[in-house]
């Protein structure tokens, strides 16, 4: 499941940069002397992870966590599923609030209240790349603008460090670029540039 499935969830939520990142990933492990031990994986994503973001309030709205599962991982069935006798889907998204669950496709299409009050009709989806075309060109911008791209990939980016770190819990300072309670993971935030492509 790609992150830029989160676009909508961005925008509804006005959500910029979290303040904390953990994730839980698998491990693969084999045996040595009879004896099952983890293997040392250092250079690709396992195979299966969830990641937790935490976010700040803003505005009127409180802080919220963000719980991404990835390989297969999955969250709870909700007992409302359970008693019509469902199963969550392979992929989609699943919002829980106060007051009630709402479970949606892989952008949040076709949204279905599950639980709490019914308050009126949710909003229609939009399609992500349906008119790229015609924002390039200046038209309305696609719910996949860089203005939501950069928030999530910010995100996406230190969960990946997480994850590196074998799913370590990382503190985020956005407006200084700096993970405050693990200096070791500091060296993954950049890289060293080949001479003529540096960043200014």
């Amino acid at each position: 499941m790609g992150h830029y499935s989160l676009c909508r969830v961005f925008a509804e939520f006005d959500l910029d940069a979290p303040v904390l990142v953990e994730s839980t990933p698998s491990h693969v492990c084999t045996l040595r002397d009879q004896v099952s031990v983890k293997i040392a994986n250092d250079y690709s994503f396992p195979a299966a992870s969830t990641i937790r973001f935490k976010f700040a309030a803003k505005g009127e709205r409180p802080a919220l966590d963000l719980f991404w599962y990835d390989g297969g991982m999955k969250p709870r069935t909700p007992d409302e599923l359970e008693r019509e006798n469902g199963d969550l889907p392979p992929e989609g998204m699943m919002v829980v609030g106060e007051k009630g669950k709402i479970l949606a496709e892989f952008r949040g299409e076709k949204p279905r209240i599950l639980s709490g009050e019914k308050v009126g009709g949710l909003p229609a989806s939009k399609p992500v790349n349906g008119d790229w075309v015609k924002a390039f060109c200046g038209g309305e911008p696609t719910c996949g603008d860089f203005r939501l791209a950069g928030p999530i990939t910010e995100a996406f980016n230190l969960g990946a460090i997480s994850l590196r770190l074998g799913g370590k819990r990382l503190l985020w300072d956005s407006a200084n670029m700096k993970i405050t309670n693990r200096p070791e993971a500091e060296k993954y935030l950049t890289r060293e540039y080949r001479k003529g492509w540096e960043i200014a």
